[in-house]
């Protein structure tokens, strides 16, 4: 009997990529004139898995010493690093079109519910 794979951090950013680029494909074939809707909907998707990818990387780094307030610096580095992202695209990206961007944050913000129920 095989054990179902764990769901580890690694893979739900890889995930989150990947459906990331999924949906800024789908802007860029479905949404006229496509750059600026792909472009932003790319930078949504960014927005979730940059910050996820920077707290992979730091539980990775920890290895056995995880302990709850190394999970609370984590999560405050990705809140802090999401926010930043925001903010700096709302301020120098003058062309973003904000539903692309923020249905793709969305959907790969939701991928960690869809890889927890897929194990």
């Amino acid at each position: 009997m095989s054990r179902p794979s764990r769901v580890t951090p690694s893979k739900v950013v890889i995930a989150q990529m990947v459906l990331s680029l999924g949906a800024t494909l789908l802007w860029w074939l479905f949404y006229k004139p496509p750059g600026a809707a792909a472009l932003s909907a790319f930078l949504g998707g960014a927005i979730c898995w940059v910050p996820s990818a920077l707290f992979a990387a730091r539980l990775k780094k920890l290895s056995g010493a995880q302990t709850a307030m190394s999970w609370m610096i984590g999560e405050a580095l990705k809140m802090g690093t999401t926010i930043a992202m925001f903010i700096a695209i709302a301020f120098w990206y003058h062309d973003v079109r904000w539903i692309p961007l923020l249905v793709t944050y969305l959907i790969a913000l939701k991928t960690y519910w869809i890889a927890l129920a897929w194990r």
